[in-house]
């Protein structure tokens, strides 16, 4: 993904660019806090079983973050951090010096530890999946803004696939991104179409009146002559 700095405005009148790019800036930090939001959220979740750091770039790992954007990410959701009321990682059991005369005991400890870690990747993939689906709510909230900043300029369905593109989006993402943003204009786009005039009238005999073209007036006039 592009910073804004680097999308284009070039399709469009100079008289929206700056609008456009105040647009793009505010897009690209309404992903960065949901980014943030979703990372603090994971890591105070996590606290118990993944230690703090470690959690916080394991949530680079299940949820796609841009890489230009992932700094900003990582230092808002450090500074939403309160140390103070997350809790200890929990300490896995470990393998002492018994462990040799013990063999039941080592495979017990050490299925254990692979299930712990399994399981710890499980419950982050579900946990990523529910980052995303509020990433992507953001993308939406985005496109629409952008396709209200562009009214006159650009039909709705451009405008959309325009933030698509300019976003960079995935082709999953990109076709969620353009359906529920259609949904959700739907309405609104029925209504003006209602309100839309019909075609004049046609005259009082009913017939609609065609001006004969140039070479049938110039013909016409031969033929009087």
């Amino acid at each position: 993904m592009p910073v804004p700095s680097q999308m284009s405005v070039r399709r469009f009148p100079d008289a929206v660019h700056a609008r456009l790019r105040v647009a793009y800036a505010v897009g690209w930090d309404a992903l960065v806090s949901t980014h943030a939001e979703q990372a603090t959220l994971f890591v105070e979740e996590f606290a118990s079983r993944i230690p703090v750091l470690e959690a916080l770039e394991h949530y680079f790992e299940v949820v796609p973050v841009p890489l230009d954007m992932q700094e900003a990410v990582r230092v808002r959701a450090l500074s939403h951090l309160d140390l103070e009321w997350i809790p200890v990682t929990a300490a896995l059991p470990q393998l002492g010096p018994w462990a040799f005369f013990r063999p039941d005991k080592v495979i017990e400890v050490m299925r254990y530890r692979r299930q712990f870690h399994e399981r710890t990747r499980q419950l982050a993939r579900m946990v990523g999946a529910r980052a995303a689906e509020a990433v992507l709510v953001t993308h939406v909230g985005n496109a629409l803004s952008l396709a209200q900043l562009l009214r006159g300029q650009a039909p709705p369905d451009d405008a959309v696939t325009h933030y698509i593109k300019e976003f960079a989006l995935p082709l999953a993402q990109a076709h969620a991104v353009f359906q529920r943003a259609q949904a959700a204009m739907a309405g609104e786009q029925l209504a003006a179409a209602y309100r839309e005039p019909p075609p004049a009238a046609l005259p009082s005999g009913g017939e609609l009146v065609i001006d004969p073209a140039p070479d049938s007036l110039a013909a016409g006039g031969e033929h009087a002559a």
